[in-house]
C-alpha cells in the first residue's frame, strides 16, 4: 500500500512539473517580449526623428532624378536687417554649405531690371520647396512677401510638386497672421526657431527642417550624425 502511494505520488509530482516548466517559459518568454517592445518604443519615441531621417536618406527618392525644377528651396522672408542677417548667414550658410541644397533668394539671384512679379513667380515655380520665414514684420511688407507666399500655396493646390515649409523666426500673435498664412498654418508643420539652442546642426530645429526638405542620401557629415542611432543599434544587439 505505501508503495503503491509513493509512486503516485511520484507520478503526480512528474506531471505536475511537466505542466510547470512550459508555462514558466512561456511567462519568461512574454516578459522578454514586453521589455523589448517597451525598448522600442522608448528609442522610437525619443530618436523618431533620426530615425525618420535615416529611413528618408536610405529609401526616399531624390526629387533631382524626377522633376526638371532648378532649385531646392526659395526663401520667402520679410526685408529688415536682422532677418536678412538670419536668412543668408544662417539658414543659406547652413542649406548650402552643410546640406548640400541649391537655395534660391530673390534678392542675391533676381537680374537687375527685370520684373519683380514675373521674376518671382518663375522663381517659385522652379523650385522644389518655399521656406516661409514667420515673424511679426511678414505680413507687413506688403507685395513681395504675399506675391512669393501666394505663388506657394496656389503651387502646393495646383499640384506642382511644390511644398510650402513654415519656420518661424519669432512668435506671432493671431491677430497678426494675414488670410494667406492662417490657411497656411492650418495645413502645413511649423518648424520652430529657438535662438541658440536651434544652432547646431544636430538640434531639433534642424532635423524637423531636413525632414521637411527634399531627400539626401547620406553624406560623410550626415552619417556623423547618426552616430547616436548606431551606438543604440549596437547596444541593443549586445543586450
Amino acid at each position: 500500500m505505501w508503495r503503491r502511494h509513493a509512486s503516485s505520488l511520484s507520478d503526480f509530482v512528474l506531471f505536475v512539473s511537466s505542466v510547470s516548466l512550459p508555462s514558466v517559459e512561456l511567462g519568461c518568454g512574454l516578459g522578454v517580449t514586453l521589455v523589448l517592445m517597451l525598448l522600442l518604443f522608448v528609442v522610437y519615441h525619443v530618436f523618431w526623428l533620426e530615425l525618420l531621417l535615416l529611413y528618408r536618406s536610405w529609401f526616399g527618392t531624390d526629387e533631382r532624378h524626377t522633376d526638371d525644377k532648378e532649385y531646392d528651396v526659395y526663401i520667402s522672408y520679410a526685408r529688415n536687417s536682422e532677418e536678412e542677417q538670419f536668412v543668408l548667414s544662417t539658414l543659406r550658410g547652413v542649406l548650402e554649405n552643410e546640406l548640400g541644397y541649391s537655395v534660391c533668394i530673390y534678392d542675391r539671384d533676381s537680374l537687375p531690371g527685370g520684373s519683380e512679379y514675373y521674376t518671382t513667380l518663375s522663381f517659385v515655380a522652379r523650385s522644389r520647396r518655399l521656406l516661409v520665414v514667420v515673424s511679426p514684420g511678414y505680413a507687413s511688407q506688403g507685395s513681395q512677401t504675399l506675391l512669393e507666399l501666394k505663388a506657394g500655396i496656389d503651387g502646393m493646390a495646383l499640384g506642382g510638386h511644390l511644398r510650402v515649409i513654415l519656420v518661424q523666426y519669432k512668435p506671432v500673435q493671431r491677430q497678426g497672421w494675414v488670410r494667406e498664412l492662417r490657411r497656411a498654418r492650418v495645413a502645413l508643420a511649423l518648424v520652430r526657431w529657438q535662438g541658440d539652442k536651434s544652432r547646431e546642426l544636430t538640434s531639433r530645429f534642424w532635423k524637423r527642417l531636413r525632414v521637411e526638405l527634399p531627400v539626401r542620401h547620406l553624406s560623410v557629415k550626415a552619417k556623423i550624425n547618426h552616430q547616436t542611432l548606431r551606438r543604440i543599434a549596437r547596444n541593443l544587439r549586445t543586450s
